[in-house]
């Protein structure tokens, strides 16, 4: 079980708040306006102003899909499908997932994991 504040020693900027919302899962709001959803040390859902960024961090487990999914409901969906990831969208289809997939909040895929200056 990871704690409160072992989940936060490694935070990207500093935390104005945060509140657990599920088994080693944490929301935290950042000073510098973002929300993510952190499960142990990884924000796998970030939301930036308009746009949500996934990223497991090399842990792609069931728990990582389902945090990820019960907080993007509606937008678009992580499964699995033999062994790859993929992202399901409303508009752009199944997309092989990938750390750092961006997308706008009505579940458009915006970002392509060959531009290296599209990723987080």
């Amino acid at each position: 079980m990871t704690t409160k504040t072992e989940s936060l020693k490694s935070v990207r900027c500093e935390v104005m708040r945060s509140r657990k919302v599920g088994n080693n899962t944490f929301e935290v709001l950042y000073t510098d306006g973002s929300r993510a959803i952190r499960l142990h040390k990884t924000d796998i859902v970030t939301f930036i102003d308009d746009v949500i960024i996934l990223d497991t961090n090399g842990w792609e487990t069931v728990t990582t899909k389902t945090r990820m999914n019960d907080h993007i409901p509606g937008l678009a969906h992580v499964y699995q499908r033999r062994h790859v990831w993929y992202v399901s969208t409303n508009n752009d289809g199944d997309i092989p997932y990938y750390d750092g997939i961006k997308l706008d909040w009505n579940g458009n895929h915006i970002t392509h994991p060959t531009k290296q200056e599209d990723r987080v």
